[in-house]
């Protein structure tokens, strides 16, 4: 593996792509598509900065228990492809750029917003994720926070349709990751990090994963309400909903669970990219 791409991978690349796709939608429901374009390459630089630095900071924190699993003992924070000081100095340098973008490029509150996510997401998740389910709950409140400061970045406030868009991502994270956990058990066990399926079950698992997608359908509905959506975000949300309501029932009654949470795993995807295009896009 090459150097640069060995830097590249250390800052969770899905991740920061996943909440790159959030922000543009945040600012462009804000914005009803009159895009300023200080503003927009401002926030668009400035959290794609901040989550890669978030992500830098977990995988050096979790290097110890990511050996243990499959799917992450080959980072580059666990193989040494990365030194520890040289992660610790690009996630400093990224936090630093992206919280000035945000400041100048944008306001005050998008700055604050952005600054709230990585410091969750560095402390309180990274921290609580070895001792407690719980943490999947702290974690998306970082999560959060790339929608809201995407439309903070253009209205330069929180208003209603600020607090359902964060609450439709928090909730729709829920599902997301604890179907990772289901079918990523065994790598969860053999790091001792205590998942919901491992502390209480994977059939209360899904249980759970069912509540917040009702959850989530509830607030797409909702934003009708307080956002300049159309007729046809509703439609198309309300169809989305409906199909990650029947699948994530079926995680209920499944034999082979664990199949079952990676269809439910996928399928979030697809609902987060059509929430993220009928909200931009409407």
């Amino acid at each position: 593996m090459s150097q640069a791409k060995s830097y590249y991978r250390l800052c969770k690349p899905g991740i920061v792509y996943a909440n790159l796709l959030t922000t543009i939608a945040g600012y462009l429901l804000a914005s009803k598509l009159d895009i300023k374009l200080s503003s927009f390459s401002g926030v668009i630089i400035g959290f794609t900065f901040i989550v890669a630095a978030a992500c830098i900071v977990n995988n050096l924190y979790d290097r110890d228990i990511d050996l243990k699993m499959e799917r992450t003992k080959n980072r580059p924070s666990v193989t040494g492809a990365v030194p520890l000081i040289n992660g610790a100095i690009m996630a400093a340098g990224l936090v630093l750029i992206g919280t000035l973008m945000l400041l100048i490029m944008d306001n005050v509150l998008t700055m604050l917003i952005g600054l709230l996510g990585f410091s969750v997401y560095t402390t309180a998740y990274t921290i609580s994720k070895r001792r407690t389910y719980h943490s999947t709950l702290i974690g998306s409140v970082s999560g959060a926070t790339p929608i809201v400061g995407g439309y903070v970045a253009y209205s330069g406030r929180i208003d209603a349709a600020a607090l359902v868009i964060g609450l439709m991502m928090l909730v729709w994270q829920m599902p997301h990751f604890y179907a990772i956990a289901i079918y990523r058990d065994a790598d969860y066990r053999s790091a001792g990090i205590p998942s919901m399926p491992i502390t209480i079950g994977k059939r209360a698992t899904a249980y759970w994963m069912l509540f917040y997608t009702v959850a989530f359908a509830l607030l797409a509905m909702l934003l009708y309400r307080y956002a300049p959506v159309s007729i046809v975000y509703l439609i198309v949300m309300g169809l989305v909903s409906i199909f990650w309501l029947a699948l994530n029932l079926r995680g209920l009654f499944s034999s082979r669970i664990e199949d079952w949470a990676k269809r439910s795993f996928l399928s979030s995807l697809i609902v987060m990219l059509v929430m993220s295009l009928a909200i931009g896009f409407r």
